[in-house]
């Protein structure tokens, strides 16, 4: 799948993105959750990781430019609502349309499931929630991290749950709020 001008491809990710996505996730690490290695590799080489089959409900999209990996997106399907864990693009090719492409992907193959949405926790501190914002996700809810980061402690970090419903709202239930931290004007 390429974008309007014929520059960025976009393709699920095979096992030899590791390398890619290894190093791409250690560079970017204070803007990324922790994923443990056996996630990626599970759903890259489509086989048994600590007894999960992470490749049967999860994607990894991987975007390129000139035939060099720009960026990635490792998403699940698993559950009412897609979840994308991480998206990031490289810094020489950060543009907004190689993550709206994953994006766009992500929530073609969540209709396509059938999901209710697409959520993502994003830190409050981050410039991406711009980006978030921007395609018409909205933050429904302030949630403390509770994951070990890549130092193995635990993080306190302040996350926006952000959400895009597919459905209209009263099919869902009721209305969602935007939630903001209690110091943000």
């Amino acid at each position: 799948m390429k974008n309007a001008n014929n520059e960025t491809l976009l393709r699920e990710g095979i096992p030899s993105d590791f390398t890619f996505i290894d190093s791409l996730r250690k560079e970017e690490g204070h803007a990324l959750g922790f994923i443990p290695k056996g996630a990626y590799l599970s759903v890259l080489e489509k086989r048994r990781v600590d007894q999960r089959d992470r490749w049967k409900y999860s994607k990894i999209y991987i975007t390129e430019d000139n035939g060099e990996q720009t960026g990635y997106c490792y998403v699940s399907f698993y559950g009412e609502m897609a979840k994308v864990f991480q998206i990031v693009v490289r810094k020489d090719a950060r543009r907004w349309y190689r993550a709206t492409l994953m994006l766009s992907k992500v929530e073609e193959e969540a209709i396509r499931r059938g999901k209710k949405g697409v959520e993502a926790r994003v830190a409050i501190d981050l410039e991406s929630n711009l980006f978030w914002r921007a395609m018409g996700y909205k933050p429904i809810k302030v949630l403390t991290s509770t994951w070990l980061n890549q130092r193995e402690s635990k993080s306190k970090r302040p996350l926006f749950l952000y959400q895009k419903l597919f459905l209209p709202l009263f099919q869902q239930g009721g209305m969602q709020n935007e939630v903001y931290p209690k110091n943000s004007s």
